[in-house]
């Protein structure tokens, strides 16, 4: 073999290793990408997502309760339905606090419902107390 043929030979083993090298490069570009999104993908999974609060509650005021259940005593009634109890004959200012708070609850137990599914829960009701 002459000198031309052996430094061509060299020239090509040179120019191979220098394309090796950048594959590899790609490749170990590509793989820490896919590592750092596993990871991320991973923390998500660990660290589950807080359900948000409603921005602000709905107030609602004798107007709309008697718009709604026309009286007092369906108020009442209606109260008593959603889990409504006070410890004595409540003002319509409490009637509608209370309706007013519990639209924010339903509005909170939905998102946390939603956001935190527990299908062992079908059928279950939840009483607060203050």
């Amino acid at each position: 073999m002459g000198k031309k043929r052996i430094t061509q030979l060299l020239e090509n083993l040179k120019e191979n290793q220098l394309h090796e090298l950048h594959n590899s490069a790609a490749i170990y570009t590509v793989a820490q990408v896919a590592v750092n999104e596993l990871q991320q993908q991973s923390l998500q999974i660990t660290e589950p997502p807080i359900a948000a609060l409603p921005s602000a509650p709905t107030i609602i005021d004798k107007t709309q309760l008697l718009k709604q259940y026309g009286s007092y005593r369906a108020c009442r009634k209606a109260a008593k339905e959603r889990g409504i109890k006070f410890s004595r004959t409540p003002s319509w200012e409490q009637l509608a606090a209370a309706f007013s708070y519990a639209e924010a609850f339903q509005q909170i137990i939905k998102t946390y419902v939603e956001t935190y599914p527990n299908p062992k829960l079908k059928g279950t009701t939840f009483e607060l107390n203050f």
